[in-house]
C-alpha cells in the first residue's frame, strides 16, 4: 500500500510519500505562513507519478489557517484519485516519533498553539489522556516533570513520515475510523471535551481537530 501522508499542524510544511517500510520520498519546510503556497509543489514533487492507494492528513491539533490547508488538501485530493483520507492526531505522530528514536516511559508531545499556549498531550506506549490546549505555567507540575517533545526539543515538529508509518497497520487491519465526525470537526474546549470524545482514538476522519475555544461565535456581539 502507497501512502501520502501529509502534516500542516505546526510551523512545518511536511510531505511523506510511503510504502510499507519504504520511504519513496519526503520533505519538510518549516515556515508558519507559507502552507497553502508549499505544499501543492511539495506534493507533487514527493508523488513524481506514483499510484497512491490512500491519503493520510495530520487533524491537529493545530493553528486554525495552517491546519485547514492540510485537511482540505487531502480531502481533494481523496476525491480526485478516489482513495480513502484518513486523519491522525499530529501529536500522536510526534510520539511515534520520539518512541522509535528510543524515547521510553512516560512523556508529553506538544505543539507550539501561540497566545502563550501549547497543544500537549500525555504518552506511554499510547496516548494516556488529551489533547489539551494549556498556559504551561498552569499546568500541573507533575506533567511539567515529565520529558516534553515537540516544542524546542526533537522531534519538534509532526512529521508526515512518522503519520504514514502510524496509519498503515491500522489501514491494513481495517480499523475503522473513529466515530463522532461531526463534533470532530468543531471547535472543542479546553475544558477537556475534545479528549474526552476522542479517547484512545488513533484512526479518525479527516477533519480539522480544534481544542481551543473560538474566538468568535454565532449570535454574540464583541
Amino acid at each position: 500500500m502507497i501512502i501520502l501522508a501529509l502534516d500542516t499542524a505546526s510551523a512545518a510544511t511536511s510531505v511523506a510519500l510511503v510504502d510499507g517500510d519504504r520511504i519513496l520520498g519526503s520533505e519538510r519546510h518549516v515556515d508558519a505562513r507559507r502552507h497553502a503556497e508549499l505544499l501543492a509543489p511539495m506534493i507533487a514533487a514527493v508523488v513524481a507519478g506514483c499510484t497512491v492507494d490512500a491519503v493520510v492528513c495530520g487533524v491537529g491539533p493545530g493553528p486554525y489557517t495552517g491546519l485547514r490547508v492540510g485537511v482540505a488538501t487531502a480531502q481533494s485530493l481523496g476525491l480526485a484519485w478516489g482513495v480513502p483520507v484518513v486523519g491522525i492526531c499530529s501529536l500522536d505522530a510526534i510520539a511515534y516519533a520520539a518512541r522509535a528514536a528510543g524515547v521510553t516511559g512516560e512523556f508529553i508531545a506538544a505543539i507550539d498553539a501561540r497566545r502563550s499556549e501549547v497543544y500537549w498531550a500525555r504518552y506511554g506506549e499510547h496516548r494516556l489522556a488529551g489533547p489539551f490546549v494549556n498556559r504551561p505555567d498552569g499546568l500541573d507540575p507533575q506533567v511539567l516533570a515529565l520529558p516534553w517533545l515537540g516544542v524546542g526539543t526533537a522531534p519538534q515538529y509532526p512529521d508526515a513520515t512518522a503519520l504514514a508509518q502510524l496509519a498503515m497497520p491500522l489501514l491494513l487491519a481495517e480499523v475503522p475510523l473513529g466515530e463522532r465526525i461531526t463534533d470532530l470537526a468543531t471547535h472543542g474546549t479546553d475544558d477537556s471535551a475534545t479528549a474526552k470524545q476522542l479517547g484512545l482514538q488513533q484512526l479518525l476522519p479527516p477533519y480539522p481537530l480544534y481544542v481551543r475555544k473560538p474566538d468568535a461565535v454565532a449570535g454574540v456581539k464583541p
